[in-house]
């Protein structure tokens, strides 16, 4: 048994509750304020951020228990794309759960686990416009409208370039600031 399987099992008390709830209040918000991701007048918003939740803790979380492969976490993504986009198709704008939007989520939620000990260092860090600025990227790319792989690819190969070493999810923890 996993150790994610160990902890799910185990009822959690008020005070582990109120910080996964936080977690992933935060780390929604954070992946859908800028991203025009709904059909205006969309009812079912608040089941499919239910379910996002659940996929993500059921199905990748425990990729990430023990340091995960950068290839485990592309892969982990476009699962997160996959299911979002068949989750709920008629509430996304353009019918899809976009990848920017998932890298977002997942790299974010990753960084609160990793940043209270949960997990290990994640193998990527949130993308977003404050950090694409830092890139040769900046004005290029829009986080919100990444749509793939290689569009995200080529991000986090600028990140990596200038994190030298420092791994991306440090680098950026080190570099973010809020506006």
């Amino acid at each position: 048994m996993t150790r994610s399987e160990r902890i799910a099992m185990q009822p959690l008390g008020p005070e582990q509750t109120f910080i996964v709830g936080e977690i992933w209040t935060l780390a929604w918000a954070a992946s859908v304020q800028r991203a025009n991701l709904y059909v205006a007048g969309s009812k079912q918003t608040q089941e499919f951020r239910a379910k996002i939740k659940d996929f993500v803790g059921r199905d990748l979380l425990p990729h990430y228990e023990s340091p995960c492969t950068e290839s485990q976490h592309y892969q982990n993504i476009a699962l997160l794309v996959e299911f979002g986009t068949r989750a709920i198709p008629d509430i996304l704008r353009d019918g899809n759960y976009r990848y920017g939007v998932a890298q977002k989520l997942l790299n974010l939620a990753l960084k609160y686990y990793w940043c209270l000990g949960h997990i290990p260092v994640p193998p990527h860090c949130p993308v977003d416009r404050i950090i694409i600025e830092k890139t040769p990227l900046r004005g290029r790319v829009n986080w919100t409208e990444i749509k793939d792989e290689a569009q995200y690819r080529e991000v986090i190969e600028a990140i990596r370039q200038i994190a030298g070493s420092e791994s991306l999810a440090r680098w950026e923890l080190l570099n973010y600031s809020r506006r």
